[in-house]
């Protein structure tokens, strides 16, 4: 949850916007408190559906059908407005954490528990389906869970935006891993892929995991297709409807009312945690509604200048309302204020503000703030300019040259700081930490790290040449990929609290030139010099994978698709392989038409739009002689258009797959492309 950003509205209808819960395909979603304080998740629809006339008439069908399945374990559509500048809608709020946050957070949860939910899940399904709707994506993320039992959401609008994409795209609707095997298939889906979906969720709440496992999502989708489901860890007395529920062919399987009759019948909602979950995941959601009340009680009564600034501490709600969140994920993370010497009386002497999330777009430095320009202005000194990533919410992008890192709100084209530095010419590459509130790069003599809000830098590695930096996931660490012959380890982990080394990994090769962390932190994957990479195993220390003649691009060279699956180059693409625990999962992203001479420069991955795009050059000099090859990541179809509207050669993606951001071939000037449709949206 973040404060909202300027450009986010104030009111929407009658509910005053206090927090951005998150956002997503069809806009963003706020918490939103009525005129008696009543809270609501509020969906504002993004622009483009906006304007669409097709989209507001199937969006008032659909929200017409939602409003009729409102009961005890769905959430009720408490207002909206479909024919207003901007549609919305807003729905009750949960108080409490999804499911796949529970079990993840606390673990596995036991037979009676499961029980009980899956016949609150079953119940809610039984109304979807009776009043002509299916859900379509059902899933641990889309099943909250309160005091009072789980909460399905994300159903009826779903379709209205599957409509407006159109049919000619034959769009899989689902989520790999619980997605039916007739939806797998391309086939029409009914209300018996919602049952199938209902099958993997009471896996996943009694194991920990779905049955047919994790990884590549294509390989998760060849299971369901063609492999049995994995229910070891399913008591005996689930496992009968459990097995009905994943039966391959759609009509074997039971409907939602015979589901909900054979796991007890109707029940009702719970008095309180205690009554139905084990201590720790009641005490998870008490402290979910603890918290909410207190941040509730906090917030401003107006949106004022004098309000700016302030957060609401209010974790695990269930914000995902609907289908307009993809994701809402907030990384536990250190406080912002750097450190070095590990002196917490200095730092709070020192007026560092501690937060867990910081919004790059306000809690900048004074200094940071004035030094910007007042027109958006690379910071190249003539001498190249390279676009370097969006800030974690998406709304600010990094864009470094020679003569520092400027921080740019793209939407509304300002330049909101200017951190004045030397930096060599297509070096550094700066990152933002997953908290916006850090932002490091490497350099000839060291890793800096820069408090954004505080202005203070740390110097890591000082006086040594830095090939790559990345964060870990939870923000105490910068892993540092050292180019010094001098130094005995090629990958140094800091503690950004003391600015002391956590560990050390052996040397790759003669020097380091990218390093990536796997998305819970649990590997380090790192370029030498010599071309070979290493996959480190955090906890241990063993290097669990390895491999030799492997190109080298750039700084961004590796990055982790997931837990285990590590993409990196090719000479004439890229590939994306598991490399811990099955070897032979990999998927190809190769260009087969490459003029001599030609080889790829740079990619970037995109889970969110589930693309993977890659730039070639004959020779970083002559940029102008460049392409791009786009492939869709879980497939590994090409889509490269075969006459595109222009080549960008330095690109940031942006975190929900919206747009790309780069610098064209001619070098002038950026271009925002669509990420889907590769089609200029602006220029700047």
């Amino acid at each position: 949850m973040q404060q909202p950003a300027p450009n986010d509205p104030k009111q929407v209808g009658h509910y005053r916007v206090v927090a951005l819960l998150g956002s997503g395909g069809m806009g963003r979603v706020y918490l939103g408190l009525d005129p008696s304080g009543f809270p609501a998740a509020v969906k504002v629809v993004r622009a483009e559906y906006a304007y669409d006339p097709g989209f507001r008439e199937r969006f008032a069908r659909e929200l017409e059908l939602a409003q009729r399945v409102y009961g005890n374990y769905t959430p009720r559509v408490l207002s909206a407005d479909t024919s207003g500048q901007t549609p919305w809608l807003a729905t009750e709020y949960v108080m409490g954490p999804s499911l796949q946050d529970l079990v993840q957070d606390t673990g596995a949860l036991p037979e009676d528990a499961v029980r009980f939910m899956g016949r609150g899940i079953a119940q809610a399904l039984e109304r979807v389906h009776a009043t002509g709707l299916v859900h379509r994506d059902l899933k641990p993320g889309n099943v909250m869970v309160s005091a009072a039992g789980p909460q399905v959401i994300d159903f009826g609008i779903a379709r209205a935006m599957e409509d407006s994409q159109g049919a000619e795209e034959e769009r899989i609707i689902g989520t790999p891993g619980y997605m039916a095997p007739e939806a797998v298939d391309g086939e029409e889906t009914g209300p018996a892929a919602d049952v199938f979906a209902l099958g993997g969720v009471l896996v996943h709440a009694l194991t920990g995991s779905g049955p047919f496992g994790d990884g590549h999502p294509s390989a998760v989708l060849y299971r369901i297709s063609n492999l049995e489901p994995d229910l070891e860890g399913v008591p005996a007395s689930l496992r009968g409807v459990i097995t009905a529920c994943l039966e391959k062919d759609p009509t074997r399987r039971p409907n939602a009312a015979q589901v909900l009759q054979a796991l007890g019948g109707p029940t009702a909602p719970a008095a309180s945690t205690a009554e139905w979950l084990p201590p720790a995941a009641a005490a998870r959601i008490d402290g979910v509604a603890r918290e909410y009340e207190t941040a509730v009680r906090s917030a401003p009564l107006s949106t004022g200048k004098g309000t700016r600034g302030r957060r609401l501490m209010i974790v695990g709600a269930a914000a995902a309302a609907l289908v307009m969140v993809a994701g809402i994920g907030v990384w536990a993370a250190r406080d912002a204020g750097l450190i070095g010497s590990g002196d917490a009386a200095s730092e709070e002497e020192a007026g560092i503000p501690e937060r867990d999330v910081c919004d790059p777009s306000e809690h900048l430095a004074p200094e940071y703030t004035e030094a910007a320009n007042e027109e958006m202005t690379p910071p190249n000194n003539d001498d190249g300019v390279f676009v370097t990533g969006f800030s974690s919410d998406g709304e600010v992008l990094a864009v470094a040259g020679t003569g520092g890192v400027a921080l740019w709100d793209w939407r509304e084209q300002e330049e909101l700081a200017l951190i004045e530095a030397e930096i060599a010419p297509l070096a550094g590459h700066p990152v933002f930490s997953s908290n916006d509130c850090l932002l490091a790069y490497a350099s000839d003599d060291g890793a800096y790290v820069y408090s954004l809000e505080s202005g203070e830098v740390a110097v890591l590695a000082e006086g040594h040449e830095v090939g790559a930096v990345a964060f870990t996931p939870d923000n105490a660490q910068l892993v540092v990929g050292n180019r010094d012959f001098q130094l005995e380890s090629g990958v140094v982990v800091y503690d950004l609290e003391t600015g002391g080394v956590a560990a050390a990994y052996s040397e790759v090769g003669s020097t380091i030139d990218s390093v990536a962390v796997s998305p819970e932190g649990r590997y380090i994957a790192a370029q030498g010099g010599l071309s070979r990479v290493s996959v480190w195993d955090t906890e241990t220390g063993e290097e669990v994978a390895s491999a030799e003649d492997i190109p080298r691009t750039n700084p961004r060279a590796l990055s982790f698709a997931d837990e285990e699956t590590l993409v990196y180059p090719d000479v004439n693409g890229l590939h994306s392989q598991n490399v811990i625990s099955d070897t032979s999962r990999s998927t190809s992203f190769i260009a087969e038409d490459l003029d001599e001479g030609m080889s790829m420069y740079d990619y970037r991955y995109s889970v969110e739009a589930d693309r993977v795009y890659a730039t070639y050059l004959t020779s970083i000099r002559e940029p102008e002689n460049g392409f791009m090859k786009v492939w869709e990541y879980s497939t590994g179809e090409e889509l490269t258009a075969e006459s595109d509207e222009g080549y960008l050669w330095e690109i940031a993606v942006h975190p929900e797959g919206e747009v790309i951001i780069g610098v064209p071939a001619t070098g002038n000037g950026m271009w925002v492309v669509d990420a889907q449709e590769l089609r200029i949206i602006d220029r700047f």
